[in-house]
């Protein structure tokens, strides 16, 4: 696997998720240009990493990254986990066209669309990674239906603490992720972390990131809000 190189702001989430083990749920609300598709794709590969420490027999070794659209999931979350990050050569096989990879141990990373998400339904998820979610509309429900009755429940039922105990794993999780758009449902799941100690919320701007120049910021900023 290539080398992961982190901003400071991105390695606070990998280091409360998977270091610290501060939280099960992070909510990440970001600006455009902080690096959430490369954080997204870093956290599903450590968590397809830790699945692949356990036994071949320990089932739902699955791990999702769902985005707005199938052409999202792909064409950004493919290429830059097969080839930017190295992961096409440690998969026992790995497909664009099927936006999915298998790893040894029965382990399985697959991109999901926001619409097909409905086939999730039944199966269990050791991390999900929700992105842009503030985008999922359509497929006949939204946010807050697709979290409460099929994303969580994939999550908790099959990777529930005592689930992952008796595997010596960690419990499942997940990273939402998004750029805000009012006060809507991922507005309510930021605030879950002032009455629920699984739950755990970050807020980042474009100054938290070292990808960008703040010279070209304040020369934009002249023309667009």
């Amino acid at each position: 696997m290539s080398d992961i190189q982190l901003h400071e702001k991105q390695s606070e989430v990998i280091r409360d998720l998977f270091v610290d083990d501060n939280c099960r749920y992070a909510v990440v609300n970001a600006s455009r240009g902080f690096g959430k598709s490369y954080l997204a794709a870093t956290a599903a590969i450590i968590a397809v990493q830790e699945l692949m420490n356990l036994d071949e027999s320990v089932p739902n070794k699955n791990v999702a990254l769902i985005a707005p659209t199938y052409s999202q999931a792909v064409d950004i979350y493919y290429p830059l986990i097969a080839w930017q990050l190295g992961m096409e050569g440690f998969a026992d096989k790995a497909s664009k066209a099927a936006g999915q990879f298998w790893f040894p141990n029965n382990v399985q990373l697959k991109l999901w669309s926001y619409e097909a998400s409905l086939r999730m339904r039944g199966t269990g998820q050791y991390f999900v990674v929700a992105d842009e979610v503030t985008s999922w509309k359509g497929a006949g429900m939204n946010l807050k239906e697709s979290w409460e009755s099929i994303i969580q429940p994939c999550v908790a039922t099959r990777w529930s603490p005592m689930n992952a105990k008796k595997f010596n794993a960690n419990s499942g999780r997940a990273l939402i992720i998004s750029t805000p758009r009012g006060y809507d449902y991922f507005y309510e799941m930021y605030n879950r972390q002032d009455y629920d100690k699984d739950w755990k919320s970050y807020t980042y701007t474009y100054r938290d990131s070292p990808l960008l120049d703040e010279e070209e910021i304040d020369q934009i900023k002249l023309t667009l809000g």
